[in-house]
């Protein structure tokens, strides 16, 4: 359990080391990458790994809120399987019907593949490494979430390509991001610390792969 973590915090170190240098880089990728762009998404993957992780606080934090969740015995809400897909799936058809984004095509699919690799590559060797079980039982890959890493990956392209022209985009696409979230605590698939992981490794990793954009050959 103790590896995946390290090696989180050793991203992280090395993050860190690198955002001074990254700072001055401008590009036509967007915006010069700042250390404070890191903020929220690490907050969002530490206190959900500490809750989810550290014993005392699962029980007393996800244990009780998902068996408040869960008490009144309610059918599951299905929609959270497509509301996953929400955010990035409006990044193309926004484009198609003459919404200008900050990219070409060219740059946007891969932007947007840059991301998902990334961003599925962190979620799946965090799932089969931890092996935190499912709040329903007997499955073993509960954190973080992928559903709702996936749709925060869409909501923060989103909010790149279109947020400073069209603010109300972005906050439509974090609203569905967080409706995900919410919908995979309410149908008892994700502890809420798995939520608040899956929420910053998805922002997390479009932010790596837009400041890393103007380095590789897209």
């Amino acid at each position: 359990m103790k590896k995946p973590i390290i090696l989180i915090l050793i991203l992280s170190t090395f993050l860190a080391s690198q955002a001074q240098q990254a700072d001055t880089l401008k590009s036509h990728y967007g915006q010069a990458f700042t250390g404070g762009q890191l903020v929220a998404p690490a907050a969002l993957v530490a206190s959900g790994s500490i809750i989810g992780l550290t014993p005392s606080f699962h029980q007393n934090v996800d244990i009780p809120l998902r068996d408040w969740v869960i008490q009144d015995g309610h059918d599951r809400i299905r929609v959270d399987d497509y509301f996953q897909f929400a955010p990035i799936a409006a990044v193309p058809l926004l484009k198609a019907c003459g919404v200008e984004s900050q990219h070409s095509w060219r740059d946007l699919v891969s932007l947007s593949a840059g991301t998902f690799l990334l961003g599925t590559a962190i979620v799946q060797g965090l799932k089969y490494g931890i092996g935190q079980q499912r709040p329903y039982g007997y499955v073993y890959t509960s954190f973080p979430s992928g559903h709702t890493a996936d749709a925060f990956m869409g909501a923060e392209i989103l909010r790149r390509e279109y947020g400073k022209e069209y603010p109300g985009i972005a906050i439509a696409g974090y609203a569905a991001a967080t409706a995900t979230g919410l919908l995979r605590i309410y149908n008892n698939r994700h502890w809420a610390s798995d939520v608040l992981a899956g929420a910053g490794i998805g922002i997390l990793s479009a932010s790596i792969t837009y400041w890393l954009a103007p380095y590789l050959t897209f």
